[in-house]
């Protein structure tokens, strides 16, 4: 297919592909929702684990496992006509790990070994949700024309984000069904029925065949290139370096669940509550911020966005009583969603179309050490000196994110 049927047919199917892409991410949603990295499963092992380098490490593993294997799918893909056949096999392992986990919890008695699973399982989500990411927003590139990516995912964010919150009620009534823990496995479980659902709605999207590179390059030649890019490309260096000081500091916030029960009494009810306010607020921030993105362009909305996290991490340090907690979980999703909405077409922005997945991968490979030092470091500061010191560390380096993005990054 050459470049003119290529447009052709995406337009074709673009009102179609628009309804599925979002179907798709509600159902995706609804479950996830559920269970967010940050509040469910912490506070889940928390139960199990007291050791706060120890659940910082879930963290690490889910992140090095989501980035580093991007770069060996982006090679792959960019000699593939088709994201879609790809995404037929990696999505279904992605969502099926859920049964798994939501079984391990009802059939493990040894909570040892109970969350020794957990964390297997979690990280071979963790591995095949990275492999589908990059997958997946390639295949997006393909078929969202660029007048319209930043409205239709800042549109598509907020309604999956209303999903999420669904999905975050639903939770609060589940835990109230089953005693600890059956009601955590019975909540793993149903996220993977809902991701099921959502997986049906992926696999109808209508993709042109169309091949960028029809010769893969072995890993050696490529990996050359990867190099060259970063030599020559110092605009990318720059967005990547700036946006790295920032992943470190985001650790913080897996720990503010943590840090929150050991100052105020949250119940379970309390976490659910507190992950649904994030989600409105990244819900209501996505629009915003697909409008901002369209109009002001990415960088002024990546900085936007990453100031807000610097507030958020500030006002870590001033909760006192549940209302400060309430207004801090409001910021991160309004922070957040700059992440969710805006950062993957950012990063495209600065690679072109052509070189979208290799620029995607390079991000993800460049942001895996970064990503696993966050939580361990975090988890040293607030182990060797305070909870208070590592929020005001994320507040330093989300700060020199957005100096640095100010000044050397152009687009």
């Amino acid at each position: 297919m050459d470049i003119r049927e290529n447009q052709e047919f995406v337009e074709k199917h673009l009102k179609k592909n628009m309804i599925l892409s979002t179907l798709d991410g509600v159902t995706f949603c609804f479950g996830s929702g559920m269970v967010p990295l940050a509040t469910t499963i912490v506070y889940f092992i928390s139960y199990y684990i007291q050791n706060n380098i120890l659940i910082g490490l879930l963290t690490t593993m889910s992140t090095v496992l989501i980035n580093f294997p991007q770069i060996f799918m982006a090679n792959y893909i960019e000699s593939k006509p088709n994201d879609l056949k790809v995404l037929s096999k990696i999505s279904l392992l992605q969502r099926v790990p859920w049964f798994f986990m939501g079984l391990s919890v009802f059939l493990i008695k040894d909570s040892r070994w109970m969350i020794f699973s957990i964390y297997v399982i979690y990280g071979l989500y963790s591995l095949f949700t990275g492999l589908s990411n990059v997958t997946w927003n390639d295949m997006m590139a393909k078929i969202i024309p660029i007048r319209l990516r930043g409205r239709f995912f800042g549109i598509r964010t907020a309604i999956t984000s209303g999903a999420e919150f669904i999905g975050s009620l639903l939770c609060v009534l589940m835990l109230s069904f089953f005693d600890f823990p059956y009601n955590y496995g019975a909540i793993f479980i149903l996220v993977g029925c809902f991701m099921m659902i959502s997986y049906i709605a992926l696999m109808q999207t209508k993709e042109p065949d169309f091949v960028r590179n029809a010769n893969r390059q072995p890993f050696i030649e490529y990996a050359k290139d990867l190099l060259t890019i970063l030599k020559e490309d110092k605009n990318f260096t720059f967005a990547i370096c700036s946006i790295g000081l920032a992943t470190i500091g985001t650790a913080a916030a897996n720990f503010r669940i943590v840090y929150a029960k050991t100052i105020l009494p949250i119940t379970p009810k309390d976490v659910a509550f507190l992950t649904a306010l994030w989600l409105i607020s990244r819900s209501l921030f996505s629009i915003f911020w697909g409008i901002v993105a369209d109009k002001k362009g990415y960088k002024i909305t990546m900085m936007g966005g990453y100031f807000i996290y610097l507030i958020s991490y500030l006002c870590m340090n001033l909760i006192s009583g549940m209302n400060m907690l309430y207004f801090v979980f409001i910021l991160h999703g309004a922070g957040e969603s700059v992440v969710s909405a805006i950062q993957a077409n950012f990063i495209i922005s600065l690679g072109g179309e052509d070189k979208r997945a290799t620029y995607l991968g390079l991000a993800a490979i460049l942001f895996t050490p970064l990503s696993a030092i966050g939580p361990v470091l975090m988890g040293l500061l607030i182990d060797g000196i305070s909870y208070q010191a590592a929020f005001l560390a994320a507040a330093i380096l989300t700060a020199g994110m957005i100096l640095t993005m100010h000044k050397k990054v152009h687009c």
